[in-house]
């Protein structure tokens, strides 16, 4: 999958426009979340671009059958497939690999896993689970073999058609096409097709139960939003599978405008953006959630595992609606997602912007002091009011940035955790003494030393004006906080 950095000048620009609008969370503002946190289910009355799934990356290497993963729980899947050989023609289709050679990895092949193999499983484990949440399958486009000739836009073509017409004669009308979408938002269009996915959204969950939704990433190196827009425009009107081009990490108006390498107005037919993760890319989040597309996000943020439990939170918190992890079996699915954040739930569930509370004293809320931002501002507890200074975004790589003046983050005196170092704020720069750890039971631990210290209370109980600190991490009542969410804000450049 090809990833484009920005230059910084309009990585800024970028951020500046793409928060201009100020959006609201899941998490409704006001709304307060408790340790031990619980992300909000799913059910029924939400519709489709309202969740989210965890997803196992490369579910096709991992575990002794592809369904375990689907009887672990997981919705969604993902699946290589290479452009190798006269694959067009062949009753199964494409090698299922992430190499350059064929090999027979957890689907039903004799020898060698086709796409049809890994789509038999799939749809052998429906017609056992038929009223099943809908199902989203992944198939990634890997150049590979012949990276030079690979996808060209006739073979993404070839296979959307090969999906559909495989999928049609065995689901029928359980396979949710992108054809159906268009259909669904036909009676309500208004101006392009984005607009109004905008306005109106998908389906129900209850209508999509027991169906099945294909997504199309990846294909030719250095090419691949040009090929899928062209592949796209061709079999406009009998389109089955969803294409999702490549989206900038933090270009959120790749979401709600032109996508990079197409025409704005052909970026208009477009529901998917597939992201790698990282820093900001809480942004692009955001406007995907904002425009009900789906966003797939791969890779890791920050200086987290994107199997850790504070990876989960963010990409929930701002809108990601497929997070991909790096799995080894079903069986090493984190703990947390049976107590915490289930592997498919409500997207934005959780808060991303909110205010930091005590546990001790939930009346007080963490305070710029005097709203004064600049390098050694302190961090103190106050009354909770209304003011900027008590809002802070959690970012994409952990920080905890205020409201009032973005350029600043939740830091420490000393820079190197010790008992007792005063909080304050500080240019945020990418240091470890910057970034915070949330966990299941309410705490923040700073990643600095390890994770081996913790956002505390001084003396376990709350004062005004009494500025915080950091400490040892002890389970106490003084080291957990309440969040309160809060709407979305303008962020300027970072």
């Amino acid at each position: 999958m090809l990833f484009k950095w920005k230059t910084p000048a309009v990585l800024a620009a970028v951020c500046s426009v793409a928060l201009s609008l100020g959006f609201s969370t899941g998490a409704n503002a006001g709304e307060t979340f408790y340790p031990p946190f619980q992300a909000k289910a799913a059910n029924d009355n939400h519709r489709f671009d309202e969740l989210y799934y965890a997803q196992p990356h490369n579910s096709f290497e991992h575990g002794s059958r592809l369904s375990e993963w689907l009887e672990r729980g997981y919705r969604t899947l993902e699946l290589d497939v290479i452009d190798r050989g006269d694959w067009e023609s062949w009753d199964k289709g494409p090698y299922v690999s992430h190499s350059a050679s064929p090999g027979n990895q957890n689907c039903s092949a004799a020898s060698n896993d086709q796409l049809g193999h890994c789509l038999d499983d799939v749809v052998s484990w429906m017609n056992d689970h038929p009223n099943a949440m809908p199902l989203v399958l992944f198939v990634d486009m890997k150049a590979s073999w012949d990276p030079l000739n690979a996808w060209y836009a006739s073979e993404v073509e070839q296979l959307d058609e090969f999906i559909g017409n495989y999928l049609n004669s065995r689901l029928g009308n359980r396979f949710y096409q992108y054809q159906d979408l268009i259909n669904h938002l036909n009676p309500h269009f208004q101006s392009n097709y984005r607009n109004t996915l905008k306005n109106v959204g998908w389906p129900k969950v209850s209508e999509l139960k027991g169906k099945l939704i294909v997504v199309l990433t990846g294909g030719f190196i250095g090419d691949v939003n040009g090929r899928m827009e062209t592949a796209l425009m061709n079999r406009f009107g009998a389109q089955s599978t969803f294409l999702c081009p490549d989206i900038d990490t933090a270009d959120a108006d790749e979401f709600s405008g032109a996508i990079d390498s197409m025409s704005a107005e052909h970026s208009s037919y477009f529901f998917c953006g597939n992201v790698k993760a990282g820093d900001h890319y809480q942004l692009t989040a955001n406007r995907a959630a904002q425009y009900k597309q789906i966003m797939h996000l791969w890779g890791a943020a920050g200086d987290f595992a994107n199997t850790a439990y504070e990876s989960a939170w963010l990409a929930v918190a701002h809108g990601v609606s497929v997070i991909s992890w790096d799995l080894d079996s079903p069986s090493s699915t984190p703990g947390w997602t049976a107590s915490s954040i289930p592997l498919v739930g409500q997207r934005r569930g959780l808060p991303g912007y909110f205010k930091i509370k005590p546990k001790v004293r939930p009346e007080y809320c963490l305070d710029v002091d005097k709203a004064q931002y600049g390098n050694g501002s302190d961090l103190l507890s106050w009354a909770c009011g209304g003011g900027d200074n008590q809002q802070f975004v959690y970012t994409a790589e952990g920080q905890l940035r205020p409201k009032g003046d973005n350029h600043y983050c939740a830091d420490f005196s000393t820079g190197s955790a010790d008992n007792g170092d005063k909080m304050h704020l500080w240019n945020c720069d990418g240091g470890s003494s910057e970034k915070w750890r949330i966990t299941e039971d309410g705490a923040f631990q700073n990643l600095d030393s390890n994770g081996s210290h913790c956002m505390d209370i001084p003396g376990g109980t709350a004062e005004s004006s009494e500025q915080w600190q950091i400490w040892r991490c002890s389970g106490g009542d003084n080291q957990k906080f309440y969040l309160e969410s809060v709407s979305d804000w303008p962020q300027t450049a970072f």
